[in-house]
């Protein structure tokens, strides 16, 4: 497979957040520190474990897998692998995707009903989009919000450009996957955009690619197990 993606539950609470940190190496350990939020560190923790569990599944092989930092963007020792790849989290959730594109990007939301979700698509959504969730009732607008967000958000991964970066430009339909607009600098970047939708989230991944197929999703019962 050129891409597949992983999503998995965090199996443990915040209060035994040391027992798993204690399975990083030394120097993640260490990054782990600027973390002073529980939920925040879970978060970290289960990203970089999930990512290990992955590449090993898909490599069919067990290694100490190096990840380094670009740009604060987190890579894969191409010594060790010719894959991509991008993380996200979002509560008691985790994804990842794996990629021979460089440009792959993905993003998960759990489904929690959010107060502010019009006042974000105001701020961050394009006109028409924002136009278009107040003519949905409040019950149809925020799994349509949470659909627009993760594919904005992976096709910015996929840029390599931090979240506040395009969002409004990044423009997206219920009817097309695939943005009916997008950023001047990135046209020589076309995205090919995917979406999965579950009871407890949403996912969509983007991927400069050329094959139309989505790529597998694997659904982990946890973590770590």
């Amino acid at each position: 497979m050129t891409s597949i993606c992983y999503v998995a539950p965090i199996e443990w609470s915040v209060l035994n957040n040391a027992d798993y940190l204690n399975k990083l190496p030394d120097e993640e350990q260490q990054q782990a520190t600027r973390y002073r939020h529980p939920q925040r560190l879970q978060s970290f923790i289960a990203s970089r474990l999930l990512l290990r569990r992955c590449l090993s599944l898909h490599e069919n092989r067990e290694l100490e897998w190096h990840f380094l930092r670009h740009n604060q963007r987190l890579i894969l020792d191409n010594t060790q692998t010719a894959l991509h790849t991008s993380l996200s989290h979002s509560a008691n959730w985790v994804a990842c995707i794996l990629s021979l594109s460089p440009h792959c990007g993905i993003d998960i939301e759990q489904k929690i009903d959010n107060p502010r979700f019009m006042a974000i698509a105001k701020r961050f959504f394009a006109p028409q989009e924002y136009d278009f969730l107040n003519t949905l009732p409040q019950q149809q607008a925020l799994p349509v919000f949470l659909d627009f967000w993760t594919r904005k958000e992976a096709c910015v991964k996929a840029w390599h450009q931090g979240l506040a970066h395009h969002l409004a430009s990044v423009i997206f339909t219920m009817n097309t996957n695939n943005p009916i607009n997008a950023p001047s600098a990135y046209q020589h970047l076309p995205l090919v955009v995917h979406r999965y939708d579950h009871s407890d989230w949403h996912v969509a991944c983007a991927i400069h690619t050329s094959t139309p197929t989505p790529p597998p999703l694997i659904v982990f019962d946890g973590v770590c197990c």
